[in-house]
This record gives C-alpha cells, structure tokens and sequence, in this order.
C-alpha cells in the first residue's frame, strides 16, 4: 500500500482477533505499531511476534473507556515514536444483550463506553497530534448491524449505529485539516469474540459458526486478515480522496 511506511499507528484492542491482524498488516508495510490493549501480555505477544517478523512496535496498555489513559496512550506513542499518523479502532465488545427488554443498564453502558466512548476518546487525543504530523488517517470497525437490526443486540447494534454517524462527523469536520476518517463494517468475522459470544467449543462451536455463515451470500464468515487489508487500505495514500465512508466487509451481506 502506498504511504504507510514510516508511518506510526494507534492501534486499539490490538492484542486480538481484528486488531490483532491490523497491527501485523501495518508493520508488515512498514509502519510503526502502537498495539493498545487492556491486557499487557495479550499486547506483548503481538509485539513480540511483530519485532520477530522484522516489525517495529511498542505495548500499550489503556482503558480505552478512560479519558486519562487514553491521553497517556497518545502521549507515550509519539513520545517514543515522535509522531503519529493513523488511528485504528478496533476496541469492541458484543454480549449478546438482548433487547431493550432483556438488556441490563449494566451491558448497555459497558457497550456504549467501549464500542463509542472509545471511538470519541482516542479522536479527542489522537486527532490534535495526527494534524501536527501533516495528517493521517483514522478507520474506526462499526458493523453490518449498525445498518441493519439484530433482534438479539439491542446495544451492539445502537453503538455501532453511532459508530457510523461519529465516523462521518470526524470526517467532515476534519477533512481540511487533512485527516480522513473512514469506518469499516464487517459481518461475522471469525475472532475469539465470536467465539466467546457463541460459547460453546469443537464441533458445536464450529456448526454454530456455520449457521452465523448461512445469511452471507459467500457462505462463510470472514476472516480478521481480510477486514485488516480493507483497513489498511482505507488509512493508505491510494485511499487519498476517501473520507466519510462505511465500507461493507461482508460477503456480501447488506447486499440482500
């Protein structure tokens, strides 16, 4: 992809599934990877396997819902780094709430904070810093069910609802400032919060991930590498006049 070497990255829930694979994407291009997340050995294995690879990257370790540990983040990264051009926000949760009936305060709360909140904090801090490097680029993970309802996520499916609209705030109010903001929508990708959210293991687990497949026109699930090269796709200079988009990574499946 073009631009992102030398480049540094803010790279949220970079220890696992999606994030996981787009702080090796990057660093495989050439970037330098700040993987955040609120487990330090889950970050220090990505890191460790990253600088095995030839990469570059540093562990994070923040609360993403924490306005001050989130700052401290930013302030770390381009403290060691120098600078910072993109953001990726791949921090999320789903807990398979229910609806509004069945959803406690407890679970909507958590989910507003980490699937929004954080989207909100990191622009906050990341964004004054992004402008100063020249400009950059920031893609936030929203989700098929932020265009579409799912009967079983009332939470999930408002946050990431917001997740859209926010994306397309940041990026008009940021567009002359040189910062795009774009947000990816993914169906069912196959991570271990799919797998967590499902709870079951071997071949119950497995045919349980088929029927999550069934509505996706290319008939399985995604893959995290996949949604990671749209992402670095969308914080890539060939992406240089794309600002404001929800791109679909779905198989298909918001076109039905």
């Amino acid at each position: 992809m073009n631009g992102l070497a030398q480049k540094v990255a803010f790279v949220t829930g970079g220890g696992s599934g999606i994030g996981r694979q787009v702080s090796h994407r990057l660093a495989s291009e050439g970037s330098k990877v700040g993987v955040v997340d609120l487990r330090e050995d889950a970050a220090q294995t990505v890191v460790d396997e990253i600088v095995a690879a030839g990469g570059e990257a540093m562990v994070i370790v923040a609360d993403v819902t924490s306005s001050a540990q989130v700052e401290q983040g930013v302030a770390k990264l381009v403290e060691s780094y120098g600078s910072l051009h993109y953001v990726v926000n791949c921090a999320g949760v789903a807990f398979g709430e229910g609806g509004v009936v069945e959803c406690s305060e407890a679970a909507w709360d958590k989910t507003m904070a980490i699937n929004v909140k954080s989207i909100f904090l990191t622009g906050k801090f990341a964004i004054p810093k992004i402008i100063e490097a020249g400009g950059g680029s920031i893609v936030n993970i929203a989700s098929v069910f932020g265009l579409v309802a799912n009967p079983d996520e009332c939470g999930y499916a408002a946050s990431k609802g917001a997740v859209i609209n926010l994306t397309r705030q940041m990026a008009v109010q940021h567009a002359r400032d040189g910062v795009r903001v774009n947000a990816v929508l993914p169906s069912d990708c196959d991570t271990p919060l799919i797998a967590g959210l499902l709870g079951v293991e071997g071949d119950e687990l497995t045919a349980a991930k088929a029927e999550l497949a069934a509505p996706i026109p290319m008939g399985r699930l995604a893959q995290p590498e996949e949604i990671a090269a749209g992402i670095a796709f969308l914080l890539s200079d060939d992406a240089g006049f794309i600002t404001g988009v929800s791109l679909p990574i779905d198989g298909g499946f918001l076109t039905k």
